[in-house]
């Protein structure tokens, strides 16, 4: 194909092309491939003149950009949001909230902050640091600020959007001035986000000349501007052309090659070891990444609502995009219809009077709300307040859009080339008289066959979960469970590297005869000299009950001394209760063996924060 000729006149501009509506794509794929062909466009459109003459003639100011994400959803808004702001005529830089010293946060004059919630309202762990900045001594004064905050969260947990609402109180109590009222974004969070985005940018515009951060060119120390829709590769080549890129809202379909079982027979618990082939999907991973699963609902379940429902499923309805289709797709494909969203609690408490659940909706009886739909789903809600009715329209347009569901990668690449491994917790039990099932751990042990049914990928970078870049670096990896899965992969990556740094796994699970996942595995790697020292913690094995933290604080003497030598800590599983317990005895280590006040402990393990010695992957 032709190149346009350079030229240094003046021209119209080129056309923006636009995707038509005939073209096989979604529509969410159609207006995330017209939003980047209209960037493309926008810059193209743009004369080619000296570099002198384009900076003069491309009015700029300049917009800090920051996040906070434990997952990498708020680094890829925040970066797509910095890639819009050029094209609103800003200079845009990105970086993670603790890099508020490097982005010189103090002198700046606009600044637009996204960040994800973590724990009780807590924020991520790459915006800790700022958190703590913002309320210590140190503090600046910021009445030269204007600035914006999106936070992303799950009104499924009780501090929705908790460390976005912080900062923006925050920000105000040291005298920012707010440019539009805080956003607040559901696991769905790309329609509120972008209707955010469309309300900032007017009042960033009317936003005076900045008159405290200086013009910065050509910085090299803020992050590259990729999207979270860039996750892989941009691109493959298949026989010299571009092939189509698969991400999040167009995933691969991958075939599964391995399910295989990992508890023993008298095992409680039902853990599966997965291999899923990307071959022809030109997606590519790290050690530390993890991969997106798109899973459908469970028949069954969905025959059981529509019964419910009084639907027949052929009903006419629209997806979340607004697209026509009956009512039984919708709830296979396109709906959650497990854990009942609060726009279907309340309105099935006012459309059936029930004064038990009209009761529990009062705003300080949250707890107990919590408590009364432990364990039940939209199907039992709806049983027990049967005289509510809708139609199927109102019915749809009260539930929360089918997320995907992201798994820690139990692979390296270098180990399994065009292959991604996952270590999955299948989820079954009974509630309420009815048998419950995991929505994509049971789709993925129970209804994918082997080599046949596609499962729908996308692979999600985790660039806070990563391996020390000197080989010779000692690791410290604390995986209970299924968090075992990245130690897998982190093993075996520095075994293909030939790294020669000592590695120590803490593993824990419920008993040794029956949940030792990948115990041979382990045993070869430890006889190998790939893992240096492994301890492990059976809580049932014994009355009193045993975890991966007694360990830690069994070996502090050595665990300090690991971390003198410059060691990389690393957690991976349960944030609610693990990962808390992890970090007191972490502290703890700190304090006896290193001989540390509390605060001079507090402040150690922040530092192994903030130089990325102390990284989580929990959930």
């Amino acid at each position: 194909m032709p190149q346009p000729k350079p030229t240094t006149e003046p021209s119209p501009g080129l056309p923006v092309p636009c995707i038509p509506s005939t073209a096989p794509f979604t529509t969410e794929q159609r207006a995330w491939l017209n939003g980047y062909l209209a960037g493309l466009f926008a810059d193209a459109n743009v004369p080619e003149t000296s570099n002198a003459r384009s900076r003069d003639d491309r009015k700029t100011e300049p917009l800090l950009v920051m996040f906070g994400s434990q997952t990498g959803a708020a680094e890829g808004l925040a970066k797509r949001f910095a890639a819009e702001a050029g094209q609103h005529g800003f200079a845009p830089r990105v970086f993670p909230l603790n890099d508020y010293q490097k982005a010189n946060f103090a002198n700046a004059s606009r600044l637009l902050i996204v960040s994800s919630t973590w724990g009780d309202g807590d924020p991520p762990d790459n915006a800790a640091a700022f958190w703590q900045f913002l309320n210590s001594a140190d503090a600046p004064k910021l009445d030269h600020l204007q600035y914006a905050v999106l936070g992303l969260g799950d009104r499924n947990y009780s501090d929705f959007c908790g460390a976005g609402r912080k900062f923006d109180e925050r920000l105000e109590q040291l005298g920012g001035r707010r440019l539009v009222p805080r956003g607040e974004c559901d696991v769905d969070y790309e329609p509120t986000a972008k209707k955010w985005m469309e309300e900032l940018w007017p009042k960033l515009k009317k936003t005076g000349p900045a008159s405290r951060l200086p013009e910065i060119q050509g910085d090299d120390s803020s992050i590259e501007m990729r999207t979270e829709l860039d996750a892989g590769p941009s691109r493959h080549e298949t026989d010299g052309a571009p092939a189509l890129r698969y991400n999040r809202i167009n995933p691969f379909p991958g075939r599964l090659v391995v399910n295989r079982k990992l508890n023993g027979p008298d095992s409680a618990k039902d853990t599966r070891h997965l291999e899923i082939s990307l071959e022809g999907s030109g997606l590519i991973y790290e050690a530390g990444d993890a991969l997106g699963v798109m899973p459908t609902n469970c028949p069954v379940l969905v025959e059981e609502l529509l019964a419910t429902l009084g639907c027949k499923g052929e009903e006419a309805v629209a997806d979340p995009a607004g697209n026509a289709l009956n009512l039984h797709e919708a709830l296979l494909r396109c709906y959650a219809i497990t854990q009942p969203p609060p726009p279907l609690i309340q309105a099935v408490a006012e459309r059936s009077g029930n004064s038990q659940l009209l009761a529990l909706l009062a705003a300080d009886k949250k707890g107990e709300l919590d408590r009364w739909l432990q364990g039940r789903d939209i199907v039992d809600l709806l049983r027990g307040c049967g005289s509510a009715a809708f139609s199927p329209g109102e019915f749809v347009a009260l539930l929360r859009k089918l997320q995907p569901r992201l798994y820690s990668i139990a692979s390296s690449p270098k180990a399994h080339p065009a292959e991604a491994h996952l270590t999955v917790a299948v989820v079954r039990f009974e509630a309420h008289g009815r048998p419950r099932k995991g929505v994509c751990s049971c789709f993925l042990a129970d209804r994918i066959v082997l080599n046949d049914t596609p499962v729908p990928i996308f692979v999600q970078t985790s660039h806070g979960f990563r391996l020390p870049a000197g080989g010779d670096t000692p690791i410290i990896m604390i995986g209970p469970g299924t968090g075992i899965a990245p130690f897998r992969a982190f093993l075996e990556e520095r075994r293909a590297l030939g790294a020669k740094g000592p590695n120590w796994l803490f593993f824990g699970d419920q008993r040794r005869a029956a949940d030792f996942l990948y115990r041979e595995e382990l045993g070869a790697l430890l006889a190998g000299g790939a893992l240096t020292r492994l301890e492990t913690a059976f809580s049932r094995d014994q009355a009193e009950k045993i975890y991966v933290q007694h360990r830690m604080r069994e070996h502090a003497r050595e665990f300090w001394e690991w971390l003198e030598r410059g060691a990389h800590v690393y957690v991976c599983g349960d944030a609610k209760k693990m990962a808390k317990d992890v970090d007191a005895a972490l502290h703890e280590v700190v304090q006896s063996a290193g001989g540390r006040t509390k605060d001079q402990a507090d402040e150690y393990v922040q530092r192994l924060k903030t130089d990325k010695r102390y990284q989580r992957d929990v959930y």
